[in-house]
């Protein structure tokens, strides 16, 4: 290390350092590096003037929450939920507060986002999505130590109302359990879980650069073997099927990932569904898969609620089943569900996301909205002493 960046970094504390090398990162991702730009000096060309203070990426906004339709009911443990969207931006730890309060939240398992999506030098306006354009996404590591550090940060308050996972890294690579370790040594005692992992993802799939992640590779399987000797749960996105085919693809990876390590407990998100995933008997599927597999649980966050409960596909398809048939496969395994928000980074329209369940839960029996609400999701997670 040169004289001038040894001096540079006396006196800073490890988290200090942390928060250095975790923006470093996100800099040179961006395309620039420490000592190109100085601070408020403008780049002409370059995304620069996006990531000043203040600017949407800014961890406390002060954002306009739209309130519920209807005063909260239920008290429900989000257990899917991003802190930050694909540009790795968020509205912050605050806001979300304050979205909780109005939905009667109190408490949520929280995440990065662990792909990021990449601004094309050929495209003038920056994507907000990863369905914004046909740019690619790229598995994106720093997005654990964004999570930690802005948590930490918080007052107890604040903190003690999430349980954090990590999620920042590519499953195929067979380093991934190595890499997992590390974050797990750097901030000991904090995570609480692993995920969300993306296994079979719809178009993230195909806009990602490398093989397709698949949940069953030797790169996951260290993950469960991590996982299992740590107590941690492991949350996996892996789509049952690829988008506009009703045959099942998919499922069998799924199966030989939960037969792998039985030690392990994994979280199917959003019951293996997606946008323009559109096949028949899913409540079978899950239905045959809690009944063989004693260390799967199931999260019905994002679209499947409101395409497969509700029916309200956006393409008028019919699956086959209904709300009351999701009711009682639910009564049949009432310890195996979880609900989840699935909101990326933004809390606007939070609110919403959390009371639209009640039309289900205004169906099961006290007992089991008491498991689903909370009660399951606190049996995963990982505590320390």
């Amino acid at each position: 290390m040169a004289r001038n960046e040894k001096q540079s970094t006396e006196g800073v504390s490890r988290r200090d350092f942390l928060k250095l090398a975790a923006v470093t990162a996100a800099g040179a991702v961006a395309g620039f590096s420490p000592g190109t730009a100085r601070a408020g000096e403008e780049r002409p060309g370059s995304a620069y003037t996006s990531h000043r203070p203040g600017s949407p990426g800014a961890t406390d906004r002060k954002i306009k929450i739209q309130p519920p339709k209807e005063k909260p009911r239920y008290d429900i443990l989000d257990a899917h939920l991003h802190f930050t969207d694909f540009l790795q931006n968020s509205d912050g730890f605050p806001a979300l507060c304050d979205a909780m309060d109005m939905s009667g939240v109190p408490a949520a398992v929280i995440f990065g986002m662990g792909m990021a999506k990449q601004w094309d030098d050929t495209m003038d306006e920056p994507p907000h999505y990863y369905l914004s354009n046909d740019s690619r996404c790229y598995y994106y590591s720093a997005t654990d130590f964004l999570v930690a550090e802005e948590l930490l940060a918080q007052p107890p308050e604040i903190r003690e109302r999430f349980y954090p996972f990590c999620c920042g890294f590519n499953g195929n690579d067979r380093f991934a359990a190595d890499h997992v370790e590390q974050v797990l040594r750097l901030y000991p005692k904090f995570w609480q879980g692993i995920g969300e992992i993306m296994s079979r993802h719809d178009d993230l799939t195909a806009l990602t650069y490398g093989e397709a992640p698949h949940m069953d590779s030797p790169g996951f399987q260290g993950i469960y073997d991590l996982a299992a000797t740590r107590g941690l749960p492991v949350l996996v996105h892996h789509n049952v099927t690829a988008q506009n085919t009703e045959r099942i693809l998919y499922l069998d990876e799924l199966k030989r990932a939960l037969a792998y390590n039985r030690n392990c407990n994994i979280i199917w998100a959003h019951v293996g569904i997606s946008r323009r995933v559109e096949i028949k008997g899913l409540t079978t599927i899950a239905d045959d898969l809690l009944r063989e597999n004693k260390n799967l649980w199931v999260d019905i966050s994002w679209v499947v609620y409101d395409y497969y409960f509700l029916d309200h596909f956006p393409t008028n398809y019919y699956d086959g089943n209904n709300l009351d048939d999701w009711v009682t496969l639910i009564e049949r395994y009432p310890d195996r569900f979880l609900i989840g928000t699935d909101k990326v980074g933004h809390w606007e329209t939070y609110p919403a996301e959390v009371v639209k369940y009640y039309t289900l839960l205004d169906k099961l029996r006290p007992a089991t909205v008491d498991m689903i609400c909370q009660e399951n999701a606190l049996s995963l997670i990982k505590t320390y002493d």
